[in-house]
């Protein structure tokens, strides 16, 4: 319940730095999806971590790749 909510809260944050976007340069379609494909993997093993193994400090390290995999995502994807 608690890794929920911290990574809904580090989505909703970084859904509200959109406005932080950076010159007209974005990635090409191949290199966003690669992405979008990361953001999802580490939030499976966040959450694995997180119920499975018990494991905090990976479950986080995990959880703040994503949210830092997602920044990129909405500021060269979007």
């Amino acid at each position: 319940m608690i890794m929920k909510k911290i990574l809904l809260t580090a989505f909703v944050f970084i859904l509200s730095c959109n406005s932080l976007i950076a010159d007209e340069k974005k990635y090409d379609h191949m290199t966003c999806s690669e992405i979008y494909v990361a953001v999802g993997y580490f939030l499976k093993e966040a959450d694995v971590h997180w119920k499975k193994t018990k494991d905090e400090d990976k479950a986080i390290k995990y959880s703040q790749a994503a949210a830092n995999y997602s920044t990129v995502y909405q500021t060269f994807c979007k």
